[in-house]
């Protein structure tokens, strides 16, 4: 709070200037009112001004800052061998982003359920896969990737909402989110064919397509080709139900 400017004077009912320092005397105060005060008890004080907080930054210190966007950020991906190429000028944002959250940072995530599943044939180890030309699929990280045994796995009992952590390895963290979203625990994920060798179960390609247990798998006259053909051809009902309500709430504001 500022200079006292006034005290109001209950005796006579008007405000008088506060006493001067020469002569202790009091006046009627017909001064010019600040433009702002702050009255309290009886008293009219002038209220302080307002001055930007300062921040005292070392000097020894420095401070990182992103780099500005640019329209062509939309258009590309990152590119970490920028900075070490003569006048490009450093990173850009997109790849400055893209090192702040790198793929080591994320959690694994499955591929998704594709309709050929059933009529792939015999899974392959995903580095058996990539050394062909090709990308793994579900089948192939189901199959080599997770330690879960079909033949000691035990489905989860009731009133137990996660499965067990071990089946999933370093997909362990996604499957939780998506048991916890889904309110119900992940179904074993791999089964023997007729020849004795691991495959992926169509049940747990119905999970992850985000669908009720049954919902393709208990349809009667569907094979495990059908059943994983039906699940790669969906939609994650989930997804869709939002899509969908976001284009009605923008219909109705428009």
């Amino acid at each position: 709070m500022g200079e006292t400017k006034a005290i109001f004077d209950r005796s006579s009912r008007v405000w008088i200037r506060h006493p001067d320092h020469d002569d202790d005397r009091v006046r009627e105060y017909k001064s010019t009112w600040p433009r702002h005060g702050v009255v309290s008890g009886g008293v009219m004080s002038e209220q302080d001004k307002l001055a930007p907080p300062s921040v005292e930054v070392p000097v020894s210190s420095v401070v990182s800052l992103l780099p500005t966007p640019t329209a062509s950020d939309a258009k590309r991906g990152p590119d970490f061998a920028k900075a070490d190429r003569t006048g490009a000028g450093g990173d850009d944002l997109v790849t400055v982003v893209a090192r702040l959250f790198s793929k080591e940072r994320a959690g694994k995530l499955f591929k998704t359920p594709t309709a050929n599943l059933g009529s792939n044939g015999a899974p392959q180890h995903p580095d058996k896969r990539r050394a062909g030309g090709h990308g793994p699929n579900l089948d192939d990280e189901v199959s080599f990737l997770l330690p879960v045994d079909p033949d000691e796995a035990e489905e989860t009992p009731p009133g137990v909402f996660h499965s067990p952590p071990d089946w999933w390895a370093e997909y362990a963290p996604a499957v939780r989110r998506w048991e916890t979203l889904m309110g119900t625990p992940a179904p074993i994920p791999v089964e023997f064919g007729p020849r004795g060798g691991r495959r992926l179960a169509s049940v747990f390609a119905e999970w992850l397509m985000g669908l009720p247990r049954g919902w393709i798998t208990h349809i009667p006259g569907l094979n495990r080709a059908r059943q994983l053909k039906a699940a790669g051809n969906g939609v994650v009902s989930q997804q869709a139900f939002t899509a969908y309500l976001h284009l009605m709430n923008y219909k109705e504001e428009g």
